[in-house]
């Protein structure tokens, strides 16, 4: 008897064993935790750098005090900033990579082997380029935003001018001498505030004062005058203001130090020119702005400027216009 026989099936083949793509790869072993790892390395570095960096003097300078005024909330009248914005900045791509940690745990012992580190520089050389693009893409912001700062527009003149009066109140100058910014009429008056503890904006003030009167001629100066009334009244004495005066180089009659005869007059006066003074409860330091006030020839406030870059230039502008004149106009009803 023959068997019956069968025909043979089709063949079974083995189906191909999956090979990992380099991305693959990368994302599943430790080549991804070398990339954070050196990223974060490359993050943290930066920011040390705009944390303890100098904030004075060419380029680098200048990007660090920028970055503290934009992420740290630096106070330039201080140099001061908030140290809880920099715990953010430097605590937050630590919680990205520690989630990353976590997920790839399994490949974190491996990672104490040098050789494995050597194995994946080109993931380290990534996470470093990444960090290092990034920090270029800021350092060009921060050029470009400077360079557009400088392109000033030019002095507004009449459309910003104010004619606005002066309080005729009886004040006292560094040497005693009675005064009151009615005497000065027919002067060109530059009225700015300070006083003489002052550590912050003060100085700067002193110093732009200083910087406006060398770039006038002799002749322009024979015109022009400064007042700066003081801040604290109730503390400051003749001999502070002439002390403060004499220090910071400036000639008397053309810069005059004035306070009230009583501490309440000068607070009214400082009120009325809109000088706003804020004492700090905790430190005593007087908070202020910086503000210069231009009266013309007339005796009317003409222009109120800060030391914004804007303003400083318009100062100089506003000034010169000023002197040119023989008498202030009379504005259009």
């Amino acid at each position: 008897m023959l068997t019956p026989t069968h025909a043979p099936g089709p063949a079974i083949i083995p189906a191909p064993a999956h090979v990992d793509s380099p991305g693959e790869r990368f994302l599943t072993g430790p080549g991804l935790l070398v990339f954070l790892f050196t990223a974060l390395a490359a993050y943290e570095g930066f920011l040390l750098l705009t944390i303890f960096g100098p904030t004075e003097g060419g380029l680098l300078g200048d990007f660090v005090r920028d970055f503290q005024l934009w992420c740290y909330r630096g106070d330039p009248r201080t140099g001061g900033i908030s140290w809880l914005a920099v715990s953010v900045m430097m605590l937050e791509p630590c919680f990205i990579v520690g989630a990353a940690v976590v997920l790839w745990r399994q490949v974190i012992v491996p990672l104490r082997d040098p050789r494995l580190w050597l194995a994946h520089t080109r993931a380290a050389a990534a996470g470093f380029g990444v960090i290092a693009i990034c920090v270029a893409g800021l350092v060009y912001y921060a050029r470009l935003d400077a360079a557009r700062a400088q392109e000033l527009p030019p002095f507004p003149g009449a459309r910003i001018r104010v004619n606005l009066a002066v309080p005729d109140a009886p004040l006292l100058d560094q040497r005693g001498m009675d005064f009151r910014l009615a005497d000065l009429r027919g002067q060109v008056v530059l009225v700015t505030g300070v006083y003489a503890a002052c550590s912050t904006t003060c100085p700067e003030i002193f110093k732009e004062v200083q910087a406006l009167l060398t770039e006038f001629t002799a002749a322009e100066r024979a015109d022009l005058r400064v007042v700066a009334l003081s801040l604290n009244p109730e503390y400051e004495t003749t001999e502070i203001m002439a002390a403060m005066a004499e220090g910071r180089g400036f000639t008397y009659p053309e810069f005059r130090y004035v306070n009230g005869r009583d501490p309440a007059g000068m607070r009214d006066v400082l009120k009325r020119l809109q000088f706003s003074v804020t004492r700090n409860p905790e430190t005593g330091v007087l908070d202020h702005a910086n503000l210069f006030l231009l009266v013309d020839r007339s005796g009317r406030i003409a222009y109120r400027f800060t030391l914004d870059p804007r303003h400083r230039a318009w100062l100089r502008a506003g000034l010169r216009q000023l002197l040119l004149e023989s008498h202030a106009p009379i504005p259009a009803q």
